[in-house]
């Protein structure tokens, strides 16, 4: 330990339960990337949540709240379809709350997170491949229908996680204890964490950069309708070779959507003042993506599932 760190409380929390846990990500500076002259860059590690994505938060706001509405009891099945981050951090927080987790997926989905699913003890159905995930959806849906024991989460799309997200904002603007956020960057694939966080920094910041990192060949509505957006394409095989570059200079090791929001980070660094800080979020792990870069790059898929 350096000399110049001393052990803190906040630190070193104790909890009940990991998934006490979730949010409150640190946001960590970049030190060796960019200009040391330009504008400071952080990045929000939303991977340090337990499961280790910011799905986290959003499961775990919709699954407390049917808890509290009595939707949700022990020895109830949460069902989703999709072997994605929402599907993780499902099977993680039920498994605290003593409920089941139920995943439906197509037979050809990625088996990237397959295994740490299963570990969280979740049950994993298998769709014909030809209906895609659509058909998975259909069927843990009509699933979930058969039972009053059985609630079907939407990961993507749920608009009950608006808390979720204003936690995200605060969190930044705590952090920075009062320095000017110049510009927020976030990965876009639904265009959910783009749109919320930005509106709530916005409140106080109206013309706050937002950086929208689009990976691969996505095809998004159109983000300009505000004259401070900022989007950027990268390639699948840009955003891992950005990572790789991270992971040499800072020591973290970023998913391929934090380090396209990195990359783009360090284009805006030109356009803003020492004075700004510019926060990246990284939304998941770089530790589930290793030995599976070739396969995403070259299987098809224009982004990492």
């Amino acid at each position: 330990m350096s000399s110049e760190v001393q052990p803190s409380e906040n630190r070193s929390p104790v909890v009940e339960r990991i998934d006490e846990l979730v949010g409150n990500s640190p946001l960590v500076r970049l030190s060796n990337l960019g200009s040391t002259e330009g504008a400071p860059i952080y990045v929000k590690m939303e991977n340090l949540n337990p499961s280790g994505s910011i799905r986290d938060r959003y499961i775990a706001e919709i699954l407390e709240r049917a808890v509290a509405a009595g939707m949700l009891m022990q020895d109830d099945t949460v069902v989703l379809a999709g072997l994605d981050d929402s599907a993780a951090a499902a099977a993680m927080i039920g498994g605290i709350l003593g409920v089941k987790t139920r995943v439906y997926a197509p037979e050809d989905a990625s088996q990237r997170l397959l295994p740490l699913i299963r570990k969280y003890g979740a049950h994993v159905e298998w769709t014909p491949t030809e209906g895609g995930l659509k058909l998975a959806v259909e069927k843990a849906a009509d699933w979930s229908r058969k039972g009053a024991d059985r609630i079907y989460v939407d990961g993507y799309r749920r608009e009950a996680v608006r808390d979720a997200y204003s936690g995200i904002a605060a969190e930044i603007l705590q952090a920075l204890k009062g320095k000017k956020l110049g510009a927020f960057i976030t990965s876009v694939s639904t265009g959910g964490t783009f749109r919320h966080v930005a509106r709530e920094l916005r409140e106080t910041r109206p013309t706050l950069n937002v950086g929208g990192a689009i990976l691969g060949e996505l095809e998004l509505p159109d983000f300009k309708e505000h004259q401070f957006n900022s989007l950027q394409r990268f390639s699948v095989a840009e955003a891992f070779s950005m990572r790789d570059k991270i992971a040499h200079a800072e020591g973290i090791l970023v998913g391929p959507k934090g380090a396209a929001s990195v990359g783009l980070a360090l284009e805006l660094q030109r356009r803003l003042s020492p004075q700004e800080a510019i926060v990246a979020l990284n939304p998941d792990s770089g530790q589930r993506y290793l030995g599976w870069e070739k396969m995403i790059e070259y299987s098809g898929r224009s982004t990492p599932s």
